[in-house]
């Protein structure tokens, strides 16, 4: 911002119908904070330190408040949601596409997102930024050599650069119900040099993916995730950022359950925490651990989680973010989830070659046709009725005047005809069967199709739990939920597999999926999902002097 555009002129006149000239200089310092807080606390916000000594102090005044006020929200549960304008799919300038399950990163005044997929599981190896400031995506167009297409990687920053592991993708070769290929690639990305380079490591881990990963010091600590046969895991691997070595870090017997899509959160250079995350389909995990790294034996130790009734109803492919002290994690009220929730994410991330289904219509709304089935069988085995024949064989004046030859000829005849028409009925039966089933069929489908039209949809709502870790660090390792104002359906839709990265005064979400859920408990239609390009913020309120 050049000097000239803070010389803002205002005309006034006073009393004597006399003509008063102001600038901004005259204003009140708390005046001069306040529009200098609508400001986007990034690189604008900076550059107004450089117009003059008066300003450089209010904007260090005004980035104090805001992380002051922005902790106090975390507190008092005040937090609320806002959407970017340009995050609109019908806005000219928005050129990402929806995904899920990628990767996020923040550096300076933008946020960097990479790879991910659509509803389809089709993989993205493409690299975004979003400017903060603007509120407008980039494309870089990196050179160099860059990742496979793949989704649940792992990118962390480090010394200019970004860090890339692991992930997941579908064989370009193959139909999309073979399992998926899990990758154990290593890419850096430059972002001064704007390149990919691709770095072979020795004694690196197997494929993984829905793994964490965090950076302490010049080593990147990377746990969990799905690897060798498809299967979750709970090792520690550990990389220098330096050298590019990995080996794998022995810990304490007492160590988390094997998982994937939990969270991982840097706590400081020797420790580190691990929430929630998933052992299976359907088999979520609430629980947190902390990782003592000292030591050639690195200790696992379980954390308490008291007043659970204001956690969320599980924490598993909702990422969680460290703001302080705290912990923001999003998800759903425990009243209004549904058992059947978690069956998109599973097939996503734990199911690799399970191909989406319907479910069946509910028992309570299928209609049983009245079919009337001939059960009785002849000593042949077949369907039908007996003939008589106890009866001799009488000509039409009703003398008996056949042979005995010519009986057991007439006879015969019958057996024969009889038999024909026995198999002409049996396939008249077997044809009504097949109609019959089809006609069951059509109208299940037709009883499905009327729910999702006539029955109204549930979406629950977005909602921000906060666990206190203040006590983290105490011999008995507890941490607290705390209780955050019922302000219902103030949030966007829930969604799952996006990504929560931490802004200057803000927390971030973009993209993820949501599962819509019928009314009718147990229904869900797996072919009305939702990806999402959208940029959500939450931040405190504005306050007014």
């Amino acid at each position: 911002m050049d000097v000239s555009e803070s010389m803002i002129n205002c005309q006034f006149n006073d009393e004597n119908n006399q003509i008063m000239e102001y600038h901004i200089d005259d204003l009140p310092d708390e005046i001069l904070e306040y529009i200098l807080n609508l400001i986007p606390p990034y690189k604008c916000l900076k550059e107004c330190k450089f117009v003059c000594k008066r300003w450089s102090n209010s904007v260090k005044r005004v980035i104090d408040h805001k992380n002051a006020y922005f902790n106090k929200s975390i507190l008092s549960g005040s937090l609320e949601w806002s959407r970017s304008l340009t995050s609109s799919t019908n806005h000219k300038n928005v050129l990402i596409s929806n995904r899920h399950s990628h990767s996020t990163c923040t550096y300076g005044n933008s946020m960097y997102v990479f790879g991910g997929c659509t509803g389809t599981s089709t993989t993205f190896n493409d690299l975004w930024r979003f400017d903060l400031d603007t509120h407008k995506w980039n494309r870089p167009m990196p050179i160099g050599n860059y990742p496979s297409p793949k989704a649940c990687a792992t990118m962390v920053y480090y010394k200019e650069s970004f860090v890339l592991f692991g992930g997941w993708s579908y064989p370009s070769t193959y139909p999309p119900h073979q399992r998926r290929k899990l990758f154990k690639e290593l890419h850096v990305y430059c972002i001064k040099n704007n390149r990919w380079n691709v770095i072979n490591c020795s004694g690196e881990p197997p494929p993984t993916s829905a793994h964490s990963a965090t950076v302490h010091g010049n080593t990147m600590i990377v746990f969990g995730g799905v690897s060798v046969n498809y299967s979750s895991n709970n090792d520690v691997w550990c990389i220098d950022l330096d050298t590019y070595t990995w080996h794998k870090q022995a810990t304490s017997d007492i160590k988390p359950q094997p998982r994937y899509g939990h969270s991982q959160i840097e706590l400081d250079e020797k420790n580190l925490m691990i929430i929630g995350g998933c052992t299976g389909p359907n088999a979520a995990m609430n629980d947190a651990w902390l990782l003592n790294m000292d030591g050639p034996i690195w200790t696992w130790k379980n954390v308490t989680m008291n007043h659970s009734e204001f956690a969320p109803t599980r924490i598993w492919c909702h990422q969680a973010c460290k703001v302080g002290n705290h912990i923001i994690v999003l998800g759903e009220k425990k009243q209004t989830t549904r058992p059947k929730d978690m069956s998109i994410s599973a097939k996503i991330l734990y199911q690799p070659t399970a191909p989406l289904r319907v479910n069946p219509v509910a028992p309570q709304l299928r209609r049983k046709p009245d079919i009337k089935i001939d059960r009785d069988e002849n000593v042949n085995g077949k369907q039908g009725r007996f003939t008589d024949k106890s009866g001799p064989s009488k000509n039409i004046s009703g003398h008996h005047s056949r042979s005995p030859m010519d009986n057991s000829i007439d006879q015969k005849w019958k057996n024969g005809l009889n038999h024909d028409n026995n198999h002409h009925k049996n396939k008249i039966t077997n044809r009504q069967r097949q109609l019959e089933s089809l006609r069951r069929m059509e109208e299940r489908i037709h009883n499905k199709n009327a729910i999702q039209k006539l029955l109204k949809r549930r979406k629950d709502r977005f909602s921000i739990f906060c666990l206190n870790i203040n006590t983290i660090f105490d011999d008995k390792s507890t941490a607290n939920w705390i209780k955050y104002p019922d302000f219902p359906n103030i949030g966007p839709e829930v969604r799952i597999l996006y990504s929560l990265v931490l802004g200057k005064g803000e927390l971030i979400v973009f993209g993820g999926i949501r599962k819509e859920l019928m009314s009718v408990p147990g229904q869900t239609d797996d072919n009305d999902s939702e990806v999402y390009n959208e940029v959500l913020f939450i931040k405190p309120p504005q306050y007014a002097i």
